[in-house]
């Protein structure tokens, strides 16, 4: 298991992808829409793995109920103040498997698509992030598709860590060995910390 990404959310992607600049002080380097999932994002390549920012979209009429939380009134609340950091996303290598294995409801595999990728991923059926986000959504690629990371322009960010607070023992046990991951008594439930053009940057749940 390694990070594939972290999951930023905004009530709108144009504020998204402003706030997300400024604080990075990179443009994105990619963009895209989940006509499954009712939502468009912007990336930013981090190196070995990438960060999105990810909205509702307008045009696009969900045909189930979103990811990361995003259909959760309080969720949208949140945004109102301002985009945050609401999730990560870890990659494996065999999804079924592992949800077999891990101790934590994070949902079935669902396959979803966007302009011409495609992967599977753990969804709730209802939705909803755990723990407040702690938990990672999982995540296969397939081996014939390129992802993200590769495709996406190096804009001079990197991730440093990201810091797990007050996590429960099966969180513990499921991500104990996943580089980058760190783990602190309290806080926010979530802390990224980067490496940019403008010096570190942390940014929180």
């Amino acid at each position: 298991m390694q990070i594939d990404h972290l999951v930023f959310a905004a009530a709108d992607l144009q504020t998204g992808r402003e706030w997300m600049t400024r604080m990075l002080g990179v443009p994105p380097g990619g963009a895209g829409q989940h006509p499954l999932m009712g939502t468009h994002n912007a990336l930013w390549s981090l190196g070995d793995c990438y960060l999105e920012v990810i909205a509702v979209d307008p045009a696009v009429t969900a045909q189930r109920t979103r990811w990361f939380g995003l259909d959760d009134p309080a969720v949208q609340k949140s945004l109102a103040d301002g985009p945050r950091l609401l999730t990560w996303v870890a990659r494996v290598n065999d999804l079924h498997q592992r949800l077999h294995e891990i101790a934590l409801p994070v949902g079935p595999a669902v396959r979803v698509t966007r302009a011409g990728l495609h992967w599977d991923l753990s969804v709730r059926d209802d939705g909803a992030l755990l723990q407040g986000g702690r938990v990672p959504t999982l995540i296969e690629w397939p081996a014939d598709v390129v992802t993200p990371e590769i495709s996406l322009p190096d804009g001079g960010v990197s991730l440093e860590n990201i810091a797990i607070s007050d996590a429960s023992a099966p969180l513990l046990t499921a991500v104990a060995d996943v580089p980058k991951v760190q783990h602190i008594a309290s806080g926010p439930a979530l802390r990224a910390t980067f490496a940019t053009p403008r010096g570190s940057v942390t940014l929180t749940s």
